[in-house]
């Protein structure tokens, strides 16, 4: 034991920050040992029935921070907003700049100014001298050995990058739309994913995390197969795969989850999507365990892998027949799955996938799904608290998986393509809700604008934020047509479009039609009357909405992941819209009104979609007849095959 006398044992120590006296005894050896014996665990005797549970296998050990690049590392000056004395012919002048990056080699930071020139200056301060800075903003010093002053402005948040501030009642300006908020200069490419394996089995992205400084990390995967959506049974195969998946790895995930650690798979249009996320330590470990499972379905063996109980097999089944009974039974997404059927002729109904899947027995799922999975293409985002030692570790787990399939040629990727919508005829689907007690009917009325294009997305983007609240005003508030009413940009595959829906129990689908109709006219007036103040100010929330920084690794992961997923690959595409945002006029919001929106304009691209109800009041008025022995959901998929034939031109592939 350890004996402790004030007066036997000499002068204290002092804590510096608070004073406290305290004094410090080196620990004996024996005590020591003593301590270590207990870290081990006491198991029982084996002769007893009494045992410890297993080990979690996904319980983090490491909660390091991984080092960044040198020539690319932190700073506390990094991403601060200053301004700089500099000389301006025989004079010096103040001028606002942000601090972008960071060479720790050579203890220099790269400047931007506001006219988006930058320059390298070398800090007189060493980054160990500038961790004793109590206070930074206001904090005044000097670069290039003292020929050039600066000081601090304001000091970034965490997880902001460089945002020009300036000092002074201009800020707020900003704050109140006065003044266009400032576009941030393009990242580095250390700064944004880096692809560090492009093979046709395998594109890895890679991103180190230097924005959240915290142990965790995202492994995102896409898993694309030549043969997921061929038929509506190929498509029901896939998805009875992932319930499986699901179920067999219940006690697995659990294990993980408690450790907060977490994954997610579900099908996608063109294959399967997985997701692991948490305590980056043990990500590879989860990773290995459920790629293993996903691609044991590769076999030729008409047989469930070993990982899968035959018993469940049923089971799962019959939760994937009830889900496509049970799928479209609300009128409004009924009413916007019929809206991407017409679209996009290679989605497949629930009433299809249920049909194929009636009689379904395990061997033919077997068969189907060594089909699906006969060639595939992986497509991952590894970000977080990684470095390459890391994506290197995770490429080896995934080729690992996919060492028992085939990889695949772009050009054997499934396509995916919008159709083009017929300008002359009308488009109209009227259909009945699957559901004989929904009251409700829902309309989305839908204008198709033509290929992906940074211009007119952003103005897409700025017209629904300019009608959103009118529309609801007017409609919801004021008229009562429904009690969900609303606008908003769709983007299928690279079509940019505008979509309006509303759900009501009080007035009929054509009346709410007319009522849209009306809404756009009355809407141009007030477009036209807008003032330049108001205008601007809309164009100023809506570059602020895109300039917001991320909150989490994970909606930052999520920005990332998306342009990989839609192969559009624009990874500053929010900087890159608020700069495009800036040379948006009035005019050129109202041209691009009066060529996709407006009721005068005769070869606009409109899709209009019913839903109707069985209310008894006008909400069900011109509701298709549905005889007692007919099937709803077949006579919506006869419906749209005869459509089809009338739209059958795509835009073809865009991304």
């Amino acid at each position: 034991a350890i004996t402790f006398h004030v007066d036997t044992s000499g002068e204290p120590l002092i804590e510096p920050i608070f004073g406290s006296r305290y004094w410090s005894h080196i620990i004996p050896e024996e005590i020591i040992k003593d301590w270590n014996k207990t870290m081990q665990p006491q198991m029982p005797p084996t002769e007893t029935e009494i045992s410890l549970p297993p080990m979690n296998p996904f319980i983090p050990e490491k909660f390091d921070l991984k080092e960044l690049p040198h020539d690319d590392g932190t700073h506390p000056l990094l991403f601060c907003s200053l301004k700089v004395c500099v000389p301006v012919g025989k004079k010096k002048a103040w001028f606002p700049c942000t601090a972008n990056k960071f060479d720790g080699i050579k203890n220099r930071m790269l400047l931007g100014m506001e006219d988006g020139e930058e320059n390298w200056h070398s800090l007189d301060l060493s980054v160990d001298e500038f961790k004793n800075v109590q206070n930074l903003k206001d904090f005044e010093g000097t670069f290039d050995e003292k020929k050039i002053k600066y000081k601090v402005i304001a000091v970034a948040k965490e997880g902001e990058g460089a945002t020009m501030k300036y000092g002074d009642e201009s800020d707020w300006h900003v704050e109140d739309g006065l003044h266009f908020p400032h576009i941030p200069p393009p990242l580095p490419e250390s700064r944004l994913p880096c692809l560090l394996v492009n093979t046709q089995i395998l594109k890895l992205w890679f991103l180190q995390d230097r924005k959240f400084k915290r142990p965790i990390g995202e492994l995102r995967i896409k898993i694309a197969c030549a043969n997921a959506n061929k038929t509506p049974l190929h498509k029901a195969c896939a998805e009875l795969m992932a319930l499986l998946l699901h179920d067999a790895s219940t006690e697995l995930c659990y294990l993980a989850s408690v450790c907060e650690l977490h994954n997610e798979i579900q099908t996608t249009d063109v294959g399967f999507a997985l997701r692991i996320h948490g305590f980056d330590d043990k990500i590879p470990a989860l990773a290995k365990a459920m790629l293993s499972m996903l691609f044991s379905f590769c076999s030729d063996i008409p047989e469930l892998p070993e990982s899968i109980n035959e018993h469940r097999f049923e089971a799962c089944l019959e939760i994937l027949r009830r889900r496509y009974r049970n799928s479209g039974m609300n009128a409004g997404s009924l009413c916007s799955n019929i809206r991407l059927r017409c679209l996009r002729s290679n989605l497949w109904s629930s009433t299809e996938k249920l049909n194929s899947v009636e009689t379904l027995t395990m061997k033919e799922f077997m068969v189907t799904m060594a089909h699906v999975m006969t060639k595939v293409s992986t497509e991952c985002l590894h970000h977080g608290n990684f470095d390459k030692s890391d994506a290197k570790t995770a490429e080896d787990i995934i080729l690992e998986g996919l060492s028992v399939t085939k990889g695949m040629q772009k050009k054997q990727h499934p396509k995916q393509e919008v159709v083009v919508l017929p300008q002359s005829a009308r488009n109209k689907i009227v259909v009945p809700t699957i559901d004989p007690k929904e009251p409700n009917t829902a309309v989305e009325v839908y204008f198709q604008c033509g290929k992906d294009s940074i211009h007119e997305r952003v103005v897409i983007d700025l017209l629904v934020g300019i009608m959103d609240d009118p529309l609801y005003d007017q409609l919801r508030t004021k008229e009562q047509f429904g009690y969900s009413v609303s606008c908003g940009a769709r983007w299928t595959y690279g079509i940019v479009g505008l979509c309006f829906q509303v759900t009501t129990s009080c007035r009929s689908a054509d009346e709410v039609s007319e009522r849209i109709e009306k809404f756009l006219t009355d809407f141009r007036a007030d477009l036209v009357e807008m003032s330049n103040e108001t205008f601007f100010e809309h164009v100023v929330s809506l570059a602020k909405d895109k300039l917001q920084m991320w909150n989490s690794l994970e909606e930052e992961t999520g920005s990332l992941w998306a342009e990989i997923a839609e192969n559009r690959y624009d990874f500053e595409v929010h900087r890159n819209e608020a700069s495009a945002l800036k040379t948006i006029t009035k005019s050129d919001l109202l041209k691009v009104f009066d060529k996709y929106l407006s009721p005068d304009h005769e070869k606009r691209r409109k899709l209009e979609v019913h839903a109707i109800g069985t209310s008894e009041g006008l909400a069900s008025s011109g509701r298709p007849c549905v005889g007692p022995d007919e099937n709803v959901g077949e006579i919506i998929d006869e419906q749209l095959n005869a459509y089809r034939k009338i739209a059958s031109k795509t835009w073809g592939t865009i991304y």
